[in-house]
């Protein structure tokens, strides 16, 4: 989940910036549907159950590729564009953003399993923790295709994706600065287009790409948010407009997912997604202290739910199985799970996240950058 790494006053802005405030806190929500969405299959009674729109966790996956596109072309595009920043210098800035905290947690759920499977008690699903696949992590090449799979940190597959969509960045960004409103809007539908006829090309729909195909899911979609930022860049709406788009645009996601999936929903599940993104990027709210540290703390919820899910699902069949909880208990105890991940990400926003990101972005580079 991108978060700006240069520090800020944790006062109310004087003058609102178009986006930031939105965008910080619709990418926590996108984390926090994923980690519902993670959370869901140990709930008391699985949540697609209840609704089959706890199912759709592609829904929150698209949207913050689509995110982290429009907001790394807000944050760099310009800059790359006119040559303030090279492309070496660029790259190190946003892989020393993500390496430094996904090794952290990487290494937290190696010693987690390995301390665990050498007490006698070993992960339910040994083969997402083998040796090959802790290296590729390592690397952050996992999700580039070659595996059949996600293991350990299942989520950073895209952080591991996205890598390869800012060298690509890197590439275009200069065309697009200077391109038509038609032209943007030519581009976005072109690339779109082959991003479903390469997926249907495969036998399978573009949200549904097995994981080797990884990379056929994540460009498309980054491109695209760089495209819609481009697109909509002189766009400016008032709150009222926004909160009216953003109910309705939410409204009828929940509608749709809930009638079943096909191309066409697909295709309009994600036209309304790009359309929240597009909102949240053109309206401007008075940010605060507890927007900017939702946004910043996406990237920690999104980076370390995995590890708290991992023993704090280790630890309730005990409870629930020693005490004979009610359901309404049960319900709770899974409630504590998900309030828990959160608070762990804060936490781990602030000792670790944010002094690491601080630290390394110092001695990569001179300039500023925004991160995820």
């Amino acid at each position: 989940m991108n978060s700006d790494s240069r520090p800020r006053d944790a006062r109310v802005e004087a003058v609102p910036r178009k986006g930031a405030a939105s965008l910080d806190v619709l990418r926590f929500l996108a984390a926090g549907f994923i980690l519902v969405y993670h959370f869901g299959q140990n709930a008391p009674v699985i949540l697609p159950e209840l609704s089959p729109l706890f199912d759709q966790g592609w829904l929150a996956t698209d949207f913050f590729l689509i995110l982290s596109g429009f907001v790394l072309s807000r944050a760099y595009g310009a800059r790359l564009a006119a040559g303030r920043i090279a492309t070496g210098t660029f790259m190190l800035r946003r892989i020393g953003r993500l390496w430094p905290s996904h090794m952290v947690v990487l290494l937290l759920l190696a010693v987690l399993i390995v301390g665990g499977t050498a007490l006698g008690y070993p992960p339910n699903h040994p083969e997402k923790y083998s040796l090959i696949d802790f290296v590729s992590q390592v690397f952050m090449v996992h999700g580039w295709g070659g595996f059949e799979e996600p293991g350990w940190n299942v989520p950073t597959w895209t952080l591991s994706a996205l890598i390869v969509c800012y060298a690509l960045f890197t590439l275009y960004a200069r065309h697009v600065q200077t391109m038509s409103r038609a032209g943007l809007a030519a581009l976005l539908t072109v690339v779109m287009v082959a991003a479903f006829a390469g997926a249907h090309a495969v036998d399978h729909a573009f949200a549904d790409l097995p994981f080797r195909f990884a990379l056929m899911r994540a460009v498309p979609l980054f491109v695209a948010g760089t495209l819609i930022e481009r697109l909509l860049a002189p766009v400016s709406i008032e709150k009222s407009a926004f909160f009216a788009g953003l109910v309705a645009a939410v409204l009828a996601i929940v509608a749709l997912e809930t009638q079943g999936r096909g191309l066409i929903s697909d295709v309009i599940g994600l036209s309304l997604l790009a359309a929240i993104i597009g909102l949240g990027g053109a309206v401007s709210l008075r940010g605060n202290h507890l927007t900017h540290q939702m946004g910043r703390a996406s990237f920690s919820l999104f980076l370390t739910h995995s590890l708290v899910g991992a023993v704090w699902f280790a630890l309730i069949p005990k409870v629930t199985d020693r005490f004979d909880l009610s359901v309404t208990a049960q319900w709770a105890v899974w409630g504590s799970g998900i309030v828990t991940a959160i608070v762990v990400a804060f936490v781990f926003e602030a000792l670790v996240d944010r002094p690491l990101s601080q630290w390394v972005q110092k001695r990569l580079s001179s300039g500023s950058g925004t991160g995820l």
